[in-house]
């Protein structure tokens, strides 16, 4: 990932980070969780994939491949994949 690109995206998990805890609402029910006795530890997983943005369309033209049950992924079947939390490697 280009230096710029990951520094945006790092951004992008702050912004959802303070987002999260500068919310009212989230801190209404933490403290309505608390009041009724319990602890509450808050983990939240932010998962960002970015791609490159196509220029122009081009139709894909299927591919058989030669030897059967073979495949090939892209970069969005692996970013698909990833948020799935499903490795492609």
């Amino acid at each position: 990932m280009k230096p710029e690109l990951k520094e945006m995206v790092e951004e992008l998990q702050m912004a959802f980070n303070e987002s999260v805890c500068e919310s009212d609402r989230i801190a209404e029910v933490l403290a309505e969780i608390k009041r009724s006795g319990y602890e509450v530890v808050l983990a939240l997983d932010v998962t960002i994939g970015v791609t490159a943005a196509k220029q122009e369309h081009v139709e894909e033209t299927p591919v058989t491949p030669a030897v059967p049950g073979q495949f090939t992924l892209n970069d969005e079947d692996r970013m698909f994949l990833s948020g799935l939390h499903v490795a492609a490697d």
